[in-house]
């Protein structure tokens, strides 16, 4: 059966689980367990016998889940995986992972797994395990202390579960124009130090299949592509200007000076949140407008639309979906990688659009305090505002602004700075080492920021394989804003540096890939820092699973 149904065409739908309590209520005294939550029987799950499951949407718009396990569990919807409560040590015990996605109105197939470790003795042993569905965040329960059994699930409403008896009718209908839904989910605010995010929600292609009673043959119709970005604020390190005004003229004198300064200086002493979060959204707008303008031109619905196989050759059409999700699956990662490839080459630095765009809001808090200083009487307090610079479009170089004078991927340019992978002995622990060396007759600066947490705002790694099997080994991709000054490396003529850097294996196969020939390639970004280099770098390597 499909992996999505519209509501209209579900034949006997049947609810199975009413979200009256959880899959797993928390039980005492149990030994190591394994349960996937297909439908068939079990003793601890109150959905049992169905072939299928599926969640029902009754609008279009976003949805939150919760997965809570002691220990792990996890929620995969039309075969994506959503997310998963990890069990390792020290979150062997009830707590709870999140995930969210745009769903357009209709049945969702779903998948629920649960494992409960071994434990000794075995008296003491837990095991709990619910999932929640909700149009809001979903909250955390209460998890104090380490007793399962003392432990309260999340207060967000208990998933309910379906079964369909049949799609009313596959047969192929006239193709339509699928847009691209933008997610934009609520910015996250964190009264911390460090740096700001702007980070993608990767793309989600939903794909249905219709049989051509004709040629008799299955053909593949996309029904849904989803993407987006997520913002993270830190708002310490700065005085917010408008939470905590100067009290004093001297105070008044430094905050307009700063805040002046923002647009051509980067962050100051005073700031505030409004200004990060206009900075922040200008990238977020960056991130739709490639979403929309790759999702056309890259012509993945067509592409998509034309896969077909023969109704004899393949009578099932859970089979068919099957074959083609493989292929549903480089297609979206081609698509990722066009606009990671875009975004990250955009400008990113002092008078560059973004910071333009903070700095039209900063402005009306200055404005605030230069109207407070004149009632105050405040005389040395300056009463000029900056002009902010261009800020539109948020896309600005081609091929997105309506220009086709460069490539789909950006253009390398020659500079004396090179990349090469070092070390790829690592790889399946999820690590590489890479290498910059300065191949030029003048010293090179680098930003000093690379580390675990930020190395993937410099860098996109993906792995290629002989098959054309394509994966983005990025935990996530976006862009960062530095609420302080950088930190540089300099490189002198004939100098290297190498650093190794993370990368995400969760969706490659590396057993069923053994046999093939894979190229690694690794490309760095960046568009931040004064008197460094700014553009983008490129390094592949062959590597053999």
């Amino acid at each position: 059966m499909n992996n999505y149904i519209p509501l209209n065409k579900a034949v006997g739908p049947k609810l199975i689980c009413d979200g009256e309590q959880a899959l797993i209520p928390q039980k005492l005294g149990v030994d190591a367990m394994e349960f996937n939550f297909d439908g068939s029987a079990c003793e601890h799950a109150t959905c049992a016998g169905a072939p299928e499951m599926f969640i029902k949407v009754e609008e279009d718009g976003l949805y939150y889940f919760g997965v809570e396990a002691d220990d792990t569990g996890s929620i995969s919807i039309a075969n994506e995986e959503l997310c998963e409560k990890d069990g390792t040590k020290p979150n062997g015990k009830l707590n709870l992972a999140t995930g969210a996605r745009f769903l357009k109105a209709g049945y969702y197939k779903v998948a629920l797994s649960y494992t409960n470790n071994a434990y000794t003795p075995v008296s003491n042993n837990a095991a709990a395990f619910n999932v929640t569905m909700d149009r809001e965040p979903i909250q955390a329960g209460k998890y104090e202390g380490n007793s399962t059994m003392k432990r309260e699930f999340s207060p967000s409403p208990k998933i309910k579960l379906w079964t369909i008896e049949k799609e009313s009718t596959i047969t192929c209908e006239e193709s339509r124009k699928v847009e691209v839904t933008l997610e934009e989910p609520a910015p996250v605010v964190e009264e911390s130090e460090g740096i700001c995010e702007t980070y993608i929600i990767p793309p989600q292609i939903f794909v249905t299949a219709c049989r051509d009673e004709v040629l008799d043959e299955w053909r593949l119709r996309v029904q849904q592509v989803s993407a987006g970005s997520r913002i993270l604020l830190r708002t310490g390190g700065y005085r917010d200007a408008l939470k905590n005004p100067p009290v004093t003229e001297e105070e008044a004198i430094d905050a307009v000076n700063e805040m002046n300064r923002y647009q051509s200086h980067r962050l100051g002493a005073w700031h505030t949140q409004e200004a990060s979060l206009a900075h922040e959204e200008h990238h977020r707008r960056e991130f739709n407008d490639a979403f929309q303008f790759y999702w056309d031109n890259l012509r993945i619905q067509d592409t998509l639309e034309m896969k077909h196989e023969s109704c004899e050759k393949v009578p099932k059409m859970e089979e068919f979906l099957e074959n083609m999700q493989p292929f549903v699956t480089e297609l979206r990662n081609m698509y990722s990688d066009a606009v990671y490839n875009y975004v990250l080459v955009l400008p990113d630095d002092a008078n560059d659009r973004p910071y333009c765009a903070g700095q039209k809001v900063l402005n009306e808090a200055t404005r605030k305090i230069i109207a407070q200083a004149k009632a105050n009487g405040w005389s040395r307090v300056p009463d000029e505002v900056t002009e902010p610079g261009t800020i539109e479009p948020p896309c600005f170089l081609p091929p997105v602004n309506g220009m086709y004078a460069r490539s789909v991927a950006a253009a390398e340019e020659q500079a004396p700075l090179t990349l090469s992978i070092a070390d790829t002995s690592r790889f399946r622990e999820g690590r590489i080492t890479v290498r910059f060396r300065n191949e030029g007759n003048e010293p090179v600066r680098i930003p000093d920021e690379i580390n675990d947490e930020t190395s993937d705002f410099f860098f996109v790694t993906v792995l290629r394989t002989e098959r054309g099997n394509f994966r983005v080994l990025n935990r996530k991709v976006g862009k960062i804003t530095f609420n302080r000054s950088l930190n540089y490396r300099e490189l002198a003529p004939g100098q290297e540096y190498s650093v190794t850097i993370p990368v995400c294996l969760d969706e490659v196969d590396l057993e069923g890939w053994k046999q093939c020939s894979c190229e690694l390639e690794t490309r760095y970004y960046n568009q931040q820092g004064k008197d460094c280099f700014l553009g983008k770098l490129r390094a592949t390597a062959k590597l053999a699973l």
